[in-house]
């Protein structure tokens, strides 16, 4: 039987349109192989280094990459929202924050936004629970802030601090509705002891409305866990080592908390082969010497009390620094040199340093390399 010329048309066509749909089933194969890891829920990490306060901020998460960079976003768009309301050394346009306060507040009421009004007086609240915590020595710290981001570092004139350090405190501050005004010229506004602390934990909020209940935030130090591991395991979160890269101690624990550490370690420099941190004692003018670093520790929901808490801590002797701890409910990490005079037995003892650990804590801090 003969096969017509139409017949043989038509078989080619079928012939043809199979191996294209084959090829399109191929691609389609390989495509997805190639990006089922971007959609797939996995454990996602990123680190930003653009997005405010001095420091990188990273998240972690597992969810879908689509979901990841919505989250990614809520963290990079809220720090740097916040970080135009609390910078106190750059103006932001359209920004009636921190350093407009301090330029204008002597002269004219400022209005601000909702966000600079609320922590301005959460500030104002621990500032009147221990004058350490001083949010208005803002002329002292930027003396040395200029003098520690000099091309040359140096030590400001003792002239310069004490004529800094003379300044109305809290009375200079009056706030009226959403407009704050200073009384005189002599306060000058630095939230840096509370600022990192009130933007994570506002991102965290941001997420978890977002959906996401699990990862964490690490802003230079300021950590916020977002919820319990996906996998029921512990949360295993090492406490930096002061001169070394690793930790001296982990925190090991199941629930989410907030961790905030003051260090002198973290912003410093050195003159003559001293170190000068930049935390700075309202009651001399001068960097503090009493630690190495205190590590605040509380629900995960307090990202702004560790780290005003932290601060003050590390402002203290570590013998009046623990007891006011113990007196104020707070749990802490504190770390010395080894050898330390503090008056107190340390918890843990390594080569290098001595670890003071608050009773709450005594279960959840172990050495690290220990099991």
């Amino acid at each position: 039987m003969s096969t017509t010329k139409n017949e043989t048309k038509t078989g080619m066509k079928w012939w043809i349109l199979l191996s294209a749909a084959f090829l399109v089933l191929i691609a389609a194969v390989i495509f997805f192989v190639q990006n089922r890891g971007q959609s797939a829920v996995q454990e996602r990490q990123v680190t930003l280094t653009d997005v405010g306060f001095d420091t990188p901020v990273s998240l972690q998460a597992t969810s879908s990459e689509e979901d990841f960079n919505q989250y990614l976003k809520i963290v990079s768009d809220t720090f740097l929202q916040y970080d135009a309301y609390f910078d106190q050394y750059s103006q932001h346009d359209g920004v009636n924050g921190v350093y407009t306060l301090n330029r204008e507040a002597a002269r004219n009421p400022v209005k601000v936004d909702e966000a600079v009004l609320t922590l301005l007086q959460d500030s104002m609240k621990y500032m009147e629970k221990n004058p350490k915590f001083d949010i208005t020595e803002g002329k002292v710290l930027s003396l040395w802030h200029d003098a520690r981001e000099a091309e040359t570092p140096y030590v400001p004139a003792d002239e310069d601090i004490q004529a800094a350090r003379i300044h109305s405190g809290l009375e200079g501050i009056e706030i009226n509705g959403d407009e704050i005004s200073f009384r005189d010229d002599s306060v000058q506004l630095d939230l840096g002891a509370i600022a990192k602390g009130y933007t994570a934990g506002v991102a965290a909020q941001k997420l978890h409305e977002a959906g996401l209940d699990n990862g964490y935030i690490n802003a230079g130090g300021n950590v916020v866990l977002l919820g319990e591991k996906p996998d029921g395991s512990d949360w295993v979160i090492g406490i930096q080592s002061p001169d070394e890269s690793g930790s001296v101690v982990q925190l090991v624990t199941k629930d989410p908390v907030t961790m905030v550490t003051s260090g002198d370690y973290q912003r410093y420099f050195e003159v003559d082969g001293k170190r000068y941190s930049h935390i700075v004692d309202p009651d001399t003018g001068y960097p503090v010497e009493y630690m190495r670093s205190v590590t605040v520790i509380g629900p995960a929901d307090q990202s702004e009390a560790a780290d005003a808490n932290s601060t003050t801590l590390f402002l203290m002797p570590v013998k009046e620094s623990m007891e006011y701890a113990k007196e104020n409910s707070i749990e802490a990490v504190w770390i010395t040199d080894k050898g330390d005079d503090t008056g107190v037995e340390p918890t843990y003892t390594t080569d290098l340093y001595d670890v003071y650990v608050s009773d709450g804590l005594k279960d959840a801090i172990r050495l690290t390399g220990q099991n």
